[in-house]
């Protein structure tokens, strides 16, 4: 099993994606002005799309800490933000059978230690 571990944050404006399984860590810098949870969906899209190419087939576990995007994602919770309209149906379009969006608190989210660091 893949695990993904994914997370945003304003201070630099950066996301990050660790893939644990095969110990990959990528950090990216986005420009503009973005807020805290438009960079977390920015995170996920990223990661959606490294799944894909990287994964394929596999049974993918992807971890966030902001319960938002994983409940929004995961059809629990309404989008009543129209900026975060467009990067929730890329990621709804983008999720898979085998792609699970689970919450994890901060304390065990490794993309947010990075970006913490």
């Amino acid at each position: 099993m893949v695990k993904i571990y994914v997370d945003g944050g304003t201070r630099g404006s950066r996301i990050c994606m660790v893939d644990k399984t095969n110990d990959v860590t990528i950090v990216k810098t986005r420009g503009g002005n973005p807020t805290n949870n438009e960079l977390e969906y920015l995170a996920l899209l990223y990661a959606l799309e490294y799944i894909k190419n990287r994964h394929g087939d596999e049974y993918v576990e992807i971890y966030s800490d902001s319960k938002l995007i994983v409940n929004q994602v995961n059809g629990e919770w309404r989008v009543t933000t129209e900026s975060l309209l467009p990067l929730y149906e890329k990621c709804s379009k983008k999720m898979r059978d085998n792609y699970i969006l689970k919450w994890v608190s901060r304390k065990y989210n490794l993309a947010g230690h990075i970006l913490e660091g």
